[in-house]
This record gives structure tokens, sequence and C-alpha cells, in this order.
């Protein structure tokens, strides 16, 4: 743990038991990014397992996404009213009923049921290992302690693929779910002996916001089922236009539910927040660059190169371990004038790097292109996360990091669909797509262009902030 520290200053900073609270914030949010990318590398194993083409498993990932993004809102009004401790220490017992679920799953129907107990129990996981660091400190200890809880978590996750292709590769593709198991008891007693108890008798005294969460579940569910299965259906068939438009209508209620404040999630001056909303955008565009690049390379390297688990995942350290450096490094940019600056570079490194993926000869060029896009996804995601904490007051800590994480994982469930289903009408047929290069080399350009448009809409932002910040040093008595 001392390692994660920024040097002396977080020894100096923190007592020894506040580095043990830090500890089980980590480790508890370690839990949701190590099962994400230890599962991806044993899709292709678990597609030969059940004879399935390993697009359709897209669905494992959809899955756990949706349940996790769907129940971060109501998991955030959860930490916040019945106490940050509590809340994780449920989340981790239901990760691992959900662990135990996948691991002895007999059929493809189980095994997504049980992706779903997984991601309903990362909903209360996150939002709780956020709140324990941005509720729990204050002013400087505060950003250092977040910078720290990111920076180990994504740290221990960078080992996730080639500790995935071990587990593959010398005990089958369950062992990968029994993994997880320890890991949520050792982060279950930390959060128990190292945690203080907390309560919000404000936020308990709220009303539960089922109907605003249910509104967003329900509409991201009916575009992913819109997205994958448009093909199938037909894009103009009365299905498709009646799913599309359902979950349109339905995200379009929970908007108008939060703006008229029926037991909205959030206090309205957070949605008026512009910089708040390009923060969230920034961390939708990586963390969608992230899972989608992720997903193909793994399909790729596996299917297509025809790599075993194990080989698959010592390349894909290429990717996890720079995003890792990059989250670390993030920690310490977070508090300089110019961190939107490095957001927007971050940005730009990730559509780069993703670029590269799909021009580079495998192994040397592939292998530095999955080093740019890495650290560039792991700079632009942990950075927008750090300044999103430092915009709200410690008291919505939890509900504001429940929202944000919400939309970008709600975003990455739709995109994984829409990239398999694309990569299935690239190749016309499911059957064979995951080994389809030229397809996989489309997807990647796209999230190149996606990364390009979220560079346009950062930058009047941080141009406005940099010249707003000059204008205070250059006028102390000035307000932007």
């Amino acid at each position: 743990m001392r390692r994660s520290m920024p040097n002396s200053v977080g020894r100096s900073v923190f007592g020894r038991r506040d580095r043990l609270a830090l500890l089980a914030a980590a480790t508890a949010a370690l839990v949701v990014e190590l099962d994400w990318l230890a599962v991806t590398m044993a899709l292709p194993d678990i597609a030969a397992y059940l004879h399935r083409p390993v697009t359709d498993l897209q669905w494992l990932i959809s899955a756990f996404t949706l349940a996790f993004g769907s129940v971060m809102p109501i998991g955030g009004w959860v930490v916040d009213a019945f106490g940050r401790r509590r809340t994780t220490i449920y989340g981790l017992e239901l990760f691992v009923l959900g662990s135990l679920l996948c691991a002895f799953a007999p059929s493809l129907l189980w095994l997504i049921v049980g992706r779903v107990v997984q991601g309903v129990a990362g909903g209360f996981i996150v939002p709780g290992a956020i709140a324990m660091t941005a509720g729990g400190f204050s002013g400087r200890r505060r950003e250092i302690g977040l910078g720290v809880v990111m920076a180990t978590a994504s740290g221990l996750a960078a080992l996730a693929p080639f500790v995935g292709g071990v587990l593959v590769s010398g005990f089958g593709w369950r062992s990968v779910f029994l993994s997880v198991v320890p890991v949520c008891l050792l982060s279950g007693a930390l959060v128990y002996w190292c945690v203080t108890p907390s309560f919000n008798a404000e936020s308990a005294a709220r009303r539960p916001p089922f109907l605003n969460g249910a509104c967003v579940m329900l509409g991201a569910v009916a575009l992913t089922v819109t997205v994958d299965r448009g093909s199938s259906w037909g894009w103009t068939s009365p299905l498709t236009v009646l799913c599309a438009a359902a979950g349109l209508a339905l995200l379009t209620g929970f908007a108008l539910l939060e703006h008229r404040g029926t037991g909205a999630l959030l206090d309205r001056s957070l949605y008026r927040d512009k910089a708040l909303r390009v923060l969230t955008l920034a961390g939708a565009v990586s963390l969608i660059a992230f899972v989608v690049v992720s997903m193909l390379v793994t399909w790729e390297l596996q299917t297509g190169l025809g790599l075993s688990p194990f080989l698959a995942g010592c390349v894909l350290l290429s990717f996890s371990a720079p995003n890792a450096l990059a989250a670390y490094g993030a920690g310490r940019l977070a508090g300089r004038k110019s961190a939107w600056c490095y957001v927007a570079g971050g940005l730009a490194a990730a559509g780069a790097g993703a670029a590269l993926v799909a021009w580079a000869p495998f192994p040397a060029g592939y292998a530095i292109a999955l080093v740019v896009c890495g650290a560039g996804i792991g700079l632009s995601g942990t950075l927008s996360n750090l300044l999103t904490q430092q915009r709200v007051p410690a008291s919505q800590a939890g509900a504001v990091a429940s929202m944000t994480l919400a939309i970008k994982t709600l975003g990455a469930a739709v995109a994984t669909s829409l990239a398999a289903t694309l990569l299935d009408t690239l190749h016309h047929s499911s059957s064979g797509a995951a080994a389809d290069r030229s397809g996989i080399d489309t997807v990647l350009r796209l999230v190149s262009a996606m990364t390009a448009a979220g560079i346009l809409l950062c930058v009047p932002t941080t141009l406005r902030l940099l010249r707003s910040g000059r204008r205070r040093h250059d006028h102390p008595g000035t307000s932007p």
C-alpha cells in the first residue's frame, strides 16, 4: 500500500488507520475492476464450452454493465442514507453470491443471471468505496486519498489479464469467477475493521429514488436490446422501432423527473454545472474506449491469432499496465490548474492508440499501440473522476459518483452491444466474426473517431476554465 502513496506525502498526511481505510476502499473498488478485466479474457473459452459464437457472449459484459449502471443511482442514495460501511459490506457479500452463480453456471442463461447479480452488487460497492474516501477526508487529504484509492485499484487490476490468462489456461474459465471470492472476503474484513460507520439523516429522510432509477434501468435495457437485436429483427421493423422509442421515452421521463425535483437523485444545481457535464462525457468516452478496445483485442488475440489465454493475457498487459500507471499519475495531476488539458490530452492519446491498433503489425507495433491507448484512457478516465469529486460537496459524494458512473457504464453497455452487432454485420455472420481482423479494425477506427469528438466537446470548457483561472491570478478580487 505504501508504494501507492505519492512518495512521502501519503505517509505524512495519513495515519496508520487512515491508510488501512484507504486500502479498504481500494480493495472494494478492485473487486469490480478485477472481475471486469479477468472475465473478458475468459470469453473465448466460455464460448467454446457453450458452443456459441464469441460475439454472442458480449451479453456477459453488457449484463454486468447494465446492472451496474442501473443500480448506481439508487446505490449512491443508499450509501448516503444508510452508511458507506454497511452498504459496501452488503455489496461485497452479494458479489460473492453472483461470483458463485457464475462459477457453477450450467448454461449461458445462468451465467447472465450471475453477471447481473455481480453488476447489482458492484452498483453498491463502487459508490461506497468512493464515499469512504470523499466523505471520510477533506481538503488536500481528500484529493490525495481519492488518487491513492483509484491508482491502487487500477494498479492491481492491471494484473487481471495476466492472472485471468493463467487461471483459464491452468484451471478453466470457472476459476476466474472463483478467484474473486477471497478478494471480496479480504475487502469486507478491511472495511468492517477500518472504516467508521456513517449516517446521513438528510439523505435518509428523502424519498427513495426508485422511480427515477427504474426509468434509467429500463431505458438503458431497451436501447441495448434494440442495438443487439436490430440486425436480426430488421432496423425498420415495428419491434425495433417500438423498443427504441420505449428506451428514449423512459430516459426522457428520467430527465423530466430530475428537472422537476420529483425524488431527484442529485441537487438541480449540479445539473447546471457545465464543467461537470463535460467531465462526465469525457469519462464516458474513456470507459467506452476501455471496454470496447479490451474486448476486441482479447477476441482478436485468442480467436483471430490463435494465442492461448495465457499469452493473450501477457500481450494485454501492454494495455492494462500503462492504464494503471497513467491512473497513478493522474492522482498527482488532479490538483494542477492544467489538469483539464491532461484530460483532453489523454483522450487524444486514447484515440491515436485505438487507430494505431487497427493499423500496426503484430507483435511489436501492436503492443506499442496498446501502450499509447491504455495510457491515454487511464489518464483521461481517472482525471475526469477526480475532477468531478473536486466540484461536489462531500455530503453528495456518493450520489454524484453514482450518477456519473451510471451514465458512463450504461453508455459502455450500449456501446458493447453496438460493437458486437457491427462486427457481426461487417462479417455477414456471427460465426467467425470475432476473428475478422478487417471488421475489428473498422470498429477500432470508430472508437478513435468517438474520442476525437470527445476532445472537441472538452476544448471550449477547458479554455474557459484556464482563462478564468488566469483572471483570478491576475485580479484576486474577481470571480469567473
